[in-house]
Order: C-alpha cells, then structure tokens, then sequence
C-alpha cells in the first residue's frame, strides 16, 4: 500500500502522540499540524461522554469553572457555561481539564 507524500507514515504520528504523553513537550501532530495535548482531548472526550462538567485552564493562566463540553474537534472544543453561553476555545490554548463530579452532598466539586 501506498501513501500520498504529504501524509506521513503511521509510525511518525503514533511517536509525536507517544511523545506528548510523555510530556515531553507540546510536539505537532504531523497530519492535522495540532500541537494540543492528548491528554486534554482524552479529558475532554471523556467529559462530553459521560455529561460530566469540567474545569479549564488555559496557558494563559486563566481558570473557566463549571463548563460542559458540546463537541470536540480536531482543533478546537466547543464548551457551555452554565448560564447557556457558548465558548469556542482552540486546543492548542487549554493547558489542563479538570473533571467535577458530584459530591454527597449533591454540589459539584473537584475531583
């Protein structure tokens, strides 16, 4: 089988994932050119699964409580407050995800 020139073999894509796991650092998928972690779009798939409601940091410092993830794309997520407000966030701006989960007392807290 063959591949185009601009797609590069499987092995390259599976060490720049591999490489972010690790947290070497922020390493660009070599097809889609996304330098987002994988652990933050496993976090983020994870909480649009299951509903849950999450915290983002972003690598600006800036902490967003108490979103909910509507669809998560190649490059970026789309989030809602829970006022209903729409955010649109890249990726490559989310430094960690924190999931909230409920808490015996029926409040969400960190987990």
């Amino acid at each position: 089988m063959t591949y185009p020139l601009t797609v590069p073999p499987l092995r390259h894509r599976v060490r720049a994932a591999l490489n972010q796991l690790r947290g070497i650092g922020p390493v660009a998928d070599p097809v889609t050119g996304s330098v987002a972690s994988t652990m933050v779009v496993a976090a983020l798939h994870e909480a649009r699964h299951n509903n849950l409601t999450v915290t983002v940091r972003t690598r600006g410092g800036h902490l967003l409580a108490r979103l909910s993830v509507d669809t998560v794309g190649a490059r970026h997520a789309s989030l809602s407050t829970d006022a209903g407000e729409q955010v649109i966030m890249p990726l490559r701006f989310i430094e960690s995800v924190q999931h909230l989960r409920p808490t015996s007392n029926g409040d969400r807290g960190l987990l």
